[in-house]
């Protein structure tokens, strides 16, 4: 139900008026003012300090909330801070995350380093992934979590699922237990109120009084064949969230900064589909090239590090920049360019998925992803002007 809300929330927001929303980008962010409906941020480094009203989604390398978010938040970002209160839900990934505040829904999180503070009470369920997690605060629904390290010193106020490299527990599990980990430790105030299912390489442990309510089960199916964990299919679950929120937010920004662009390239492609695919495919070529020359040469070295860095980031926005062409191209022939900000997003999310998919099949789905790469790019490349001051213009 969860999974389905959160689909139901994305395509709620893709297809809401834009006038009900507010989209900001830059280098540096700072919201002081309070925002009373939906708000969308693209930047460098991301600080709130003010409340919102409506959902807050934002893609970034520092995130820090600071003040009060009433509905859902979703985040892709390097290091993030929820320092305020949450109103619905959370769902996040990131290099480091930590929650330090209360959140009224659920939390799905994915991280290098998850940190949920003593002060943070997560009222719904908690749903997590990581290197290494800390919970020091407590979780009143249930926790289902697959780590490298998960350590326990708070309370989880219902049942516990946790599978990783080692699992530390130095707090209160009110619920049921099934841990699974090569290494389990239990600390002086681990206290479990029923069953405890466990598998630990060691084998069995001794839990002494620590269970009031129930007994443990040691249970050796809970280690899957081959040595394979169970939790790296949860974790690819969140990546797959992960991925597809990221997809999202950058479909949102490009078309926000760049849509003129992409009208008038898809109208060339249309008209010129062949010229289009000969100049993008010189493109991809052409720079690894000139990429290898500057690098041959100590004085075109930085040069050679900048196209590199360039380059590379034009081609893991591939396939978002043909999704978004072939929504344009749908609308410039379809329907006379009418269609609206938010319908060409949406039906760009829907096109970017369909290619992943199609990208699957074996040799012709590549090819297929090759050719349509190189269309765009040549059509976008075509717009491209120099102006007499050298600076480099999208038409």
């Amino acid at each position: 139900m969860k999974t389905l809300k959160l689909i139901a929330v994305a395509t709620a927001l893709l297809i809401v008026p834009q006038a009900y929303c507010q989209i900001k980008s830059g280098d540096n962010i700072i919201v002081s003012e309070r925002t009373d409906h939906d708000l969308y941020l693209a930047a460098g480094n991301v600080t709130v300090n003010a409340p919102v009203d409506g959902d807050l989604i934002v893609a970034g390398g520092t995130i820090v909330i600071n003040d009060s978010i009433r509905q859902d938040i979703l985040i892709t970002g390097g290091d993030i801070v929820f320092n305020g209160f949450v109103g619905d839900d959370i769902r996040c990934a990131g290099g480091t995350i930590q929650i330090s505040n209360s959140v009224l829904g659920d939390v799905v999180a994915a991280g290098g380093e998850v940190i949920i503070d003593d002060d943070a009470v997560i009222h719904g369920d908690l749903f997590i992934t990581g290197g290494e997690i800390t919970l020091d605060g407590k979780v009143n629904g249930m926790i289902r979590c697959g780590a490298g390290t998960f350590t326990l010193n708070g309370r989880a106020g219902s049942n516990l699922d946790c599978r990783g490299g080692k699992i530390v527990i130095n707090g209160i599990v009110e619920g049921n237990s099934s841990l699974a980990a090569k290494t389990i430790q239990l600390g002086n105030e681990a206290s479990f109120g029923k069953d405890v299912k466990y598998w630990n390489k060691a084998g069995s442990l001794d839990f002494g009084n620590k269970i009031r309510g129930g007994q443990a089960i040691y249970d050796p199916s809970l280690q899957s064949e081959g040595g394979k964990w169970h939790y790296l299919g949860f974790a690819s679950f969140l990546m797959l969230l992960w991925y597809l929120s990221t997809a999202l937010l950058m479909i949102i920004l490009i078309q926000y900064l760049f849509s003129k662009t992409f009208r008038t390239a898809a109208h060339t492609i249309k008209n010129a589909s062949m010229k289009s695919l000969g100049i993008g495919f010189l493109f991809l070529i052409g720079v690894p090239i000139a990429i290898i020359v500057s690098f041959v040469s100590i004085i075109g070295l930085p040069i050679g590090v900048l196209l590199l860095v360039g380059y590379t980031t034009v081609l893991l926005f591939g396939t978002v920049i043909v999704s978004l062409l072939i929504a344009s191209w749908i609308s410039n022939t379809y329907y006379e360019s009418s269609w609206t900000f938010w319908k060409i997003v949406l039906v760009s999310f829907g096109v970017f998925i369909f290619l992943k998919l199609a990208s699957l099949t074996p040799v012709v789905g590549p090819l297929i992803m090759l050719l349509l790469i190189c269309m765009a790019f040549g059509g976008i490349l075509q717009h491209v002007r120099w102006k007499k001051n050298k600076a480099l213009e999208l038409t």
